[in-house]
Parts: C-alpha cells; sequence; structure tokens
C-alpha cells in the first residue's frame, strides 16, 4: 500500500526528507558496526588459522567476517536506495541539491 502524496505541501515533502535523512544517519551507524565487524571476523580468523590461536578462532572469525559483510551490504544498498528517495522526495518539493551545492561553493 502506496502512501497518497497527492495533497502534500512542498513542506511536507521537505519534512518527510528530513526525517528519512536522521533515519538514514542512524542506519550509518550500524553500517559502521557492519564494516567493525568485518575487520575483526578477518584479523580474528587469519589469527586463529594462521596465528597460532586454533581452529575454533579461526571458525568464529569467518562466521563474524560473514556476518559483518551480510550487514554490511544490506545497509549499503538500504542507504544507497533511502538517499535516492530523498532525493526524490526534495525534487518532489521544488529542490534541487546540485545547484545548492554549487552555490555553497560559489
Amino acid at each position: 500500500m502506496a502512501l497518497d502524496t497527492s495533497n502534500w505541501s512542498p513542506e511536507d515533502f521537505v519534512r518527510e526528507a528530513k526525517l528519512q535523512t536522521d533515519a538514514i544517519q542512524r542506519l550509518n551507524v550500524w553500517l559502521r558496526i557492519g564494516y567493525s565487524l568485518l575487520a575483526a571476523g578477518f584479523i580474528v580468523g587469519y589469527w586463529g588459522f594462521y596465528g597460532g590461536g586454533g581452529v575454533a578462532f579461526g571458525v568464529l572469525g569467518v562466521v563474524v567476517l560473514l556476518v559483518g559483510a551480510v550487514v554490511a551490504v544490506v545497509l549499503k544498498v538500504g542507504t544507497t536506495n533511502a538517499k535516492k528517495n530523498v532525493r526524490a522526495l526534495l525534487a518532489q518539493a521544488g529542490v534541487d541539491l546540485d545547484e545548492k551545492n554549487e552555490r555553497d561553493r560559489a
């Protein structure tokens, strides 16, 4: 079921874009945690298999690496699509982010 936005004012679109931007920022925190899990899993796995930590730590590292990779991929795809959605909302409100960025640089 799609949300009916036919009666929304430009201010409503900007407000929704702000709410979604805030949600994207919170998801980016979890994305960084996913990247950290990926790195930690690699380190623990390498240590377990090649550094004398034991096979159990190697397996644990691989599991943590895989969990981190899945979390990172899902959140990266989600936040990328969410950013496109925010751009569409702002375009609907008549806000051109590219034009604003060019003015800010000048």
